[in-house]
């Protein structure tokens, strides 16, 4: 075998030796454009094919939603080409990720290598079935690009026919003397986003949720652990080590533009949670159903309790079975639907890889038919395995269920993961993961805590947060936080 080997590699180097020089001349005089991507002003990165027999270079396998601004059809190019080549848009040169091309209409690019030339067409198509309407749709893959905070922590909800985000950042840094800034931002079309004038300076906090409830906006909760904020308040702490909360952070807007900042009034001495809290509606009453407080630094569970149905005043929630499973565990989704209360997954004391605590991770889901007094369990498995930090959210005939963390299995032994798979639901009990056409891309990170914010029949997924850093679940400030945006019909 080894001589046979020998006899064929002689022959080769005999056939090679006897080609014409033409045909490596021929190979390195040719031009062209090798690669190329559109990019968005979002800054959604849109892959191209390059069509070297028809000269045509289009984003067919990655379209774009139909009828978008006219300023949208403006991108930058990105490109590589052969060696030696410069490439020409109406005369000047195409610096690539530099110059911006206007693709509402076909664009021609001229490729120049010494005395030869050579011309493409830039095609920009539109998704005619649009990708949103079946596996979901990237609309940018960084919120950033387009007007929105470089931020630890954000929240958004959609109020008066626009989205509102509560955003904290620290730009410095969190140490103490360092500014931290707590502000809003708008958008109207869930891509381009712009700083509200709020008319106080701070509004909201690190962790905190946004809702709108008794036909207003209101931002509530969350710590002002880091940095001193624009009123000139130092960071929370215990002991000067810690962070901390001692109070309960309330604004709330009527228009989504003007802001009041609210002293929550709690005679029962209920309210308790503050980070990442469970809110829910029922009726006229928003209720607090625990959440997360700041205990020796650790942001972990908490089971403070109370409803209100002004949004001010809070009254504790009496007769609360505080040893039922839900009472116990953390980090869970809590969601309304067809009028019961549901909790779904979490966790049991701490977040731990050895197998012999597997029993603290949850995948069922209880029910409760009296506000989150008593539960019951409805499922011991509900279909979405052993997950804690994912979101739920829909209509009134279907739920959907997106991000968490859970532990996977692999050769490195247990390790934690994000899940980047999309459940539905019918019931509120039993959940299945899309699959197929329906699935979200490949390309969908695995997540925790996103936005989902339903608007008519389409979810909005804004963001998350990588897994967690800690023990307990919560939000820490090392946490990977994503900035890009989806859209998925809800169907």
């Amino acid at each position: 075998m080894k001589k046979i080997h020998v006899y064929v590699l002689v022959a080769l180097c005999c056939v090679t030796a006897v080609l014409p020089l033409s045909c490596f001349r021929e190979k390195e005089e040719t031009i062209g454009i090798l690669s190329a991507s559109f990019i968005m002003r979002t800054g959604q990165s849109l892959e191209c094919s390059v069509n070297q027999d028809m000269h045509i270079i289009s984003n067919a396998n990655d379209p774009v939603e139909p009828g978008m601004a006219p300023s949208m059809y403006v991108m930058k190019i990105t490109y590589t080409s052969t060696i030696g080549s410069t490439v020409y848009y109406k005369g000047a040169v195409l610096e690539s990720s530099v110059t911006e091309v206007d693709l509402s209409e076909p664009v021609m690019l001229t490729v120049v290598k010494e005395e030869k030339q050579v011309q493409y067409t830039l095609q920009l198509v539109e998704d005619s079935n649009d990708k949103s309407q079946n596996e979901g749709k990237r609309i940018t893959a960084d919120m950033r690009t387009s007007g929105f905070p470089d931020c630890a922590y954000f929240d958004i909800a959609y109020f008066k026919d626009k989205f509102f985000a509560i955003t904290s950042s620290y730009p410095e840094g969190t140490a103490e003397e360092n500014p931290a800034f707590y502000n809003v931002y708008k958008s109207e079309d869930g891509l381009n986003w712009t700083k509200v004038d709020t008319g106080i300076k701070v509004v909201g906090a690190y962790g905190a949720r946004l809702l709108v409830f008794n036909e207003k906006l209101w931002a509530f909760g969350g710590g002002r652990f880091y940095g001193t904020d624009e009123d000139g308040n130092a960071p929370e702490t215990m002991w000067g080590m810690f962070p901390d909360i001692s109070q309960l952070f309330l604004c709330s807007t009527s228009d989504g533009e003007t802001w009041t900042k609210d002293t929550p009034v709690d005679a029962s001495g209920a309210l308790g949670a503050y980070v990442d809290s469970r809110l829910f509606i029922q009726g006229n009453k928003l209720t607090l159903y625990g959440g997360l407080g700041c205990v020796f630094g650790q942001i972990q569970k908490s089971f403070s309790l109370a409803n209100t149905t002004d949004g001010i005043t809070w009254n504790a929630f009496e007769g609360v079975d505080k040893e039922s499973m839900p009472a116990k565990m953390s980090c869970y989704a809590l969601y309304n639907f067809k009028g019961k209360l549901y909790v779904a997954g979490g966790f049991q004391n701490y977040i731990d890889a050895d197998p012999k605590n597997s029993g603290w991770y949850h995948g069922e889901v209880y029910g409760s038919v009296d506000g989150g007094l008593t539960w019951n369990e409805e499922v011991a498995d509900a279909g979405f395995g052993k997950m804690w930090n994912m979101r739920v959210a829909g209509t009134t005939d279907v739920l959907y269920m997106v991000g968490g963390e859970y532990f996977a299995e692999g050769e490195e032994g247990r390790t934690l993961k994000a899940s980047n798979k999309v459940f539905r639901s019918t019931d509120g009990v039993h959940w299945a993961s899309l699959e197929g056409e329906v699935a979200m891309p490949e390309f969908f990170k695995g997540r925790t805590r996103p936005c989902l914010v339903p608007v008519g029949d389409m979810l909005w997924i804004f963001g998350g947060r990588g897994i967690t850093n800690g023990y307990y679940g919560g939000i820490d400030i090392k946490d990977e936080i994503i900035f890009d945006t989806w859209k998925k019909k809800i169907k």
